[in-house]
């Protein structure tokens, strides 16, 4: 191959500029010594170099400080420019060795490291599309998204940022949950994420033997290797079943009996490096038994999954029979609830209407139990066809084994050779797909993992090998022949490490067949690390299937659990029931007795639920008596229509037309009382005051002292600094004169009320009597007066404050956005053609629905295919349908996605 040299160009050769933040040149770094570059597809790239402290004066020849030693600082941007590379750094770390003090060391990463400055904390999205969580990642910063492949937009994935994340670190996540490649564009700082599997191409790159290779290493591990892989899906469901071993894994050893050979009658041609001739032929054996076998295993599967499906259908003929039955049981219960009540009414009604519905449902329930009772035979005929078929599987499988070659010797070698890893995927809710799957998976576990790094010159430099300057760029496809190691590789370069200053480069190639066959396994290389890991990364095998299981999550987050639908049983000998007739409660020794709680009521039954002549309303107790004692709370109210009875923290008080109480004697004794009841005037002027009199005087003081406390609490919370008031002074002073009149004045020879002296009458002076309280009653009347004043003061500054915290709230609750939840009738996953639900829309603002307010024009559904695509005939069908669909098996093919947008009406 002859290839003309143009040497007008110049080696390729990399330069490094100082910039600002604002990207800004300052100047170039010519004196730069001992650089390297480390690019790295899809990942931030590492720049390091060192420069001098003292460099010679161009005129002078002095050594002088080197000007970079003072401009380069941390957070400075350096641009490297070597041929058609082009990156922008920005310096992370400088270092001065004291024992080395005439170097100065620096580090810097690609300019999209600035980001891990950008702090994201719990920041969580359902679900989105690619450009949809990537917009609200980049929200607070100056980046911006270049090209995103419209694959990822079509797909969608949950995403959380975690406690204290950054934005780098939220957007490596990002691209890996995706699984494309990730693109740093640090002139326009922009980020794309670009298709693994286009990305790339082969330009005629070779690197062989004397040509342009330094130096090559190939390593070996089997940290990955797995010769039997376990296999589990969602809720512990298991490849037993499907299996034509009947075991719970897969095996695989071909590996170790490479390159056994035999011809047709069993002559050994080539040996196993590994295993015996013996165990080959016995693993060879195993295998074809399976492979014999496996059609009238498939067929039997194939059958037992055609029976179950029929059970399904069966099963859900006897849940609709059962609640036809529930149903006609719950309204025979309202139905005898209503004759109950009718029956205990005075005068009796009359009742042959409802005696009639009583009868009539009845009758309803026994034919409807007949009905339940032939289809439970139905379903139990099925069932008993699925367990003679699951045991002719078990026994073709147990065939296979019985029928294998192994003896106990063999077992014992072929031990050693057993590797056993798990592979589990909670997305799996069929056997087969579970199977199948796996069996895809264990063919990326079971060989050894290849690991090679190459040395190169770097082309760059060498003027004669312009040809090759575009050849190997990051990303592309390159061959690595070594005849010698029998070597011949394609592989993507994912990482170049340049030597600058020596003119090296080195290629570190990983996985090499896996990277053009497994899209995936190079996105684990890309965002990880290290190179390879020891973990199978099982629940990303789906990833397109987040978006309709985050729904399902959600729906079950969301939704209240039915119990039409979802019966619960507890209790001794199962007699806790709780569904759609509300939670009955039977004695087990007592059949008959029955309580049932529904609609707000607590009723009670002795025979069965025909009658129901005890009951716990909200409103009171109906029942025929009460056993027991009656212990009254707060307050307690008998009435009737003579009057009431009230029994509360006040006292006692009866409001009836006649009051009578009786005496031994059988006079009435409230008449007497009637006759003394002004005994206090009889009193009032002697200027006594004897010991009835001090009594009740001192129970008037003790609400006086009360009254007093409660004011002067109210004064301190009303005032700053009521020290000031003459109001709340002179209400003081007339408190205290006559609390002074009363317990400490002397009147003859002891204070009126002296604890001493409650026994004996004491003589006073009515007039001064008088003026004491009535001073103090004036005095009590103004404070209260100014309280009262003082209340509606402050009472209408909090309902001004309380008016602006409303308008707030109601400015924040008229900001909330709208919300919209789906919700399917028969569940959200259906298999087999097995489709007829309804899905309702329901939309809130906030917390409150306003479903019913939006016409049906506001509800725009949509239908997408397996692929994402947009059924425009279905939707066109289902314009102004309003917020319900119907869905079956017509509107499916395949698999589809059902949604609905929401039209808000703007007046």
């Amino acid at each position: 191959m002859f290839i003309n040299v143009d040497y007008n160009k110049r080696p390729q050769k990399a330069k490094l500029h100082l910039a600002r933040p604002n990207k800004q040149i300052i100047s170039h770094i010519n004196e730069k010594f001992d650089d390297k570059l480390t690019v790295k597809l899809g990942n931030i790239s590492e720049l390091t170099f060192s420069i001098p402290h003292y460099i010679s004066d161009d005129e002078t020849g002095r050594k002088i400080i080197n000007p970079h030693v003072d401009s380069i600082r941390e957070k400075m941007l350096i641009r490297v420019k070597m041929g058609a590379y082009k990156e922008w750094f920005i310096v992370d770390e400088i270092e001065e060795d004291a024992d080395d003090s005439d170097v100065f060391n620096v580090t810097a990463y690609s300019l999209g490291y600035e980001l891990k400055g950008k702090r994201i904390s719990e920041y969580e999205k359902d679900s989105g599309n690619a450009t949809e969580i990537l917009t609200d990642i980049l929200e607070e910063t100056i980046w911006e998204i270049g090209e995103i492949d419209p694959m990822f937009d079509a797909v969608y994935r949950g995403f959380e940022s975690g406690e204290d994340s950054n934005v780098l670190e939220c957007i490596n996540n990002w691209a890996e949950s995706f699984g494309g490649l990730l693109v740093w564009d640090t002139e326009n700082r922009k980020v794309s994420l670009k298709n693994l599997k286009e990305d790339g191409k082969f330009k005629g790159g070779i690197i062989n033997y004397g040509k342009f290779l330094k130096s090559l290493k190939r390593s070996r591990t089997t940290d990955e290797m797995v010769t039997r892989l376990w296999i589990y899906g969602g809720e512990d469901l298991t490849i037993h079943s499907v299996n034509p071993t009947g075991q719970g894994y897969i095996e695989d050893f071909s590996f170790f009996m490479y390159p056994f050979e035999m011809d047709s009658n069993g002559v050994v041609k080539k040996s196993s490096y590994y295993m015996s001739d013996d165990l080959c032929k016995a693993i060879i054996k195993h295998k074809t038994l399976i492979e014999e076998n496996a059609p009238e295993i498939s067929a039997t599967n194939t059958e037992l999954e055609e029976k179950r499906t029929q059970l399904i259908t069966e099963q859900s003929k006897l849940d609709g029979l059962t609640q036809e039955l529930e149903n006609i049981l719950e309204l025979l219960d309202t139905a005898n609830a209503v004759l109950s009540k009718l029956e205990s009414e005075v005068p009796k009604p009359d009742t042959t209407d409802e005696q009639a519905q009583v009868t009539s449902l009845k009758a309803q329930r026994d034919a409807k139990q007949t009905e339940v009772t032939a289809q439970e035979a139905v379903v139990n005929s099925v069932q008993s066809d699925i367990t003679k078929l699951e045991t002719q599987l078990t026994t073709l499988q147990d065939e296979i084994i019985n029928q294998s070659s192994f003896t106990p010797e063999l077992r014992k070698e072929l031990n050693p050779y057993i590797i056993e890893s798990v592979w589990r995927d909670e997305d799996y809710i069929d056997a087969e797909e579970l199977y199948n799957d796996g069996l895809a998976k264990f063919e990326e576990l079971r060989q050894p993992k290849v690991v090679i790094e190459v040395d190169i010159v770097n082309l760059m430099n060498i003027l004669e090998e312009q040809y090759y300057w575009d050849k190997f760029m990051l990303g592309d496809l390159i061959k690595v022949k070594y005849p010698q190691m029998n070597i011949e590789y394609m592989a993507k370069i994912t990482e170049i490490n340049y030597d600058l200053e020596e003119g090296e480069a080195t290629l570190t190639i990983t996985n090499t067949k896996d990277l053009l066959n497994d899209t995936e396994k190079l996105v684990k290389i890309l965002y990880s690390n290290s190179s390879a890991s020891s973990l199978v990364q099982s629940n990303k095998y789906k990833w397109d299937k987040i978006s309709s299981v985050s729904k399902q999550v959600n729906s079950i987050l969301t939704n209240e659990w039915d119990a039409n639908k979802n019966k619960i049983i507890a209790g001794v000998k199962n007699s806790v029931e709780v569904g759609n007739r509300g939670i009955i409660i039977r004695s087990p020794d007592l059949p008959n007795d029955i309580v049932i709680m529904q609609a707000g009521i607590i009723a009670l039954s002795q025979d069965g639920g025909e009658t129901w002549k005890t009951a716990i309303k909200p409103d009171g107790i109906v029942a025929e008596r009460l056993i027991g004692q009656i212990i009254a709370g707060q307050e307690l109210l008998i009435t009737n229509s003579s009057g009431t009875f009230t029994m509360d923290d006040n006292g006692a008080i009866f409001d009836v037309n006649s009051f009578i109480i009786k005496s031994s004697s059988g006079n009435n004794l409230v008449t007497r009382w009637e006759d003394n009841a002004n005994f206090v005037d009889a009193y009032k002027d002697d200027n006594l005051v004897t010991p009835y009199e001090k009594k009740m005087l001192k129970i008037k003081w003790g609400e006086l002292s009360k009254r007093y406390d409660a004011n002067i609490v109210k004064v301190g919370n009303y005032y700053e600094d009521p020290s000031n008031l003459v109001f709340v002074n002179d209400y003081k002073d007339k408190y205290n004169q006559l609390y002074e009149y009363l317990f400490v004045t002397v009147h003859g020879d002891k204070p009126m009320l002296a604890d001493d002296n409650m026994e004996y009458t004491t003589r006073i002076v009515g007039t001064e009597f008088d003026s004491m309280f009535k001073n103090y009653d004036n005095a009590l009347v103004e404070l209260e007066k100014q309280l009262d004043i003082r209340a509606k003061e402050l009472t209408d500054k909090a309902l001004q404050d309380a008016k602006k915290a409303q308008d707030n709230i109601d400015e924040v609750e008229n900001d909330i956005a709208y919300k919209i939840e789906l919700n399917s009738s028969q569940g959200t996953l259906f298999k087999n053609g097995q489709i007829n639900t309804i899905i309702t829309a329901r939309v809130y603002k906030g917390k409150t629905d306003i479903t019913s307010t939006l016409p049906n024009s506001s509800f725009i559904w949509r239908k997408r295919d397996k692929d994402g695509n947009i059924d425009t005939s279905w939707g066109n069908a289902h314009l102004n349908i309003g917020n319900q669909i119907t869905v079956d098996r017509n509107d499916v093919i395949q698999k589809s996605t059902f949604e609905c947008d929401i039209d808000i009406p703007t007046s």
